[in-house]
């Protein structure tokens, strides 16, 4: 009789822990699935950033008469804006969100507090 009640408590404590790793692999599945969407996100804009970008450059170089060596001189200037030869340029201004009112970093895609998209109002809010 001892022998069944055990086997009761761990069959039910095992269906218990069953049912809290399903929850958890639904979570990560969900979770997988936000990141997924996030990176395919960040791949269309910086495809739309190069994009922009070699179209700036030819339309400076063709009618300014720069020349790759000028753009590589200011991108350089740029780069030590902040100080650091880092290839990055920092930009931290912040901006309101729409959804909640919270300061968000300008460059946000969406806000992080609530989820809200980022509406830009620049020359560069479709990239």
């Amino acid at each position: 009789m001892l022998d069944l009640i055990q086997s009761l408590y761990h069959s039910r404590e095992l269906n218990k822990h069953k049912r809290v790793q399903r929850e958890k692999d639904k979570y990560q599945d969900v979770k997988a699935v936000d990141l997924l969407s996030r990176i395919n996100e960040l791949e269309q804009r910086h495809e739309q950033l190069k994009l922009t970008t070699l179209a700036l450059w030819s339309l400076l170089r063709d009618h300014s008469g720069l020349l790759e060596s000028d753009l590589k001189k200011y991108v350089e200037k740029l780069d030590l804006l902040d100080g650091h030869r880092d290839g990055k340029y920092s930009d931290n201004e912040t901006l309101e969100c729409n959804g909640c009112g919270r300061k968000i970093l300008s460059k946000s895609l969406s806000c992080p507090y609530c989820g809200g998209r980022v509406n830009r109002k620049n020359a560069f809010s479709g990239i």
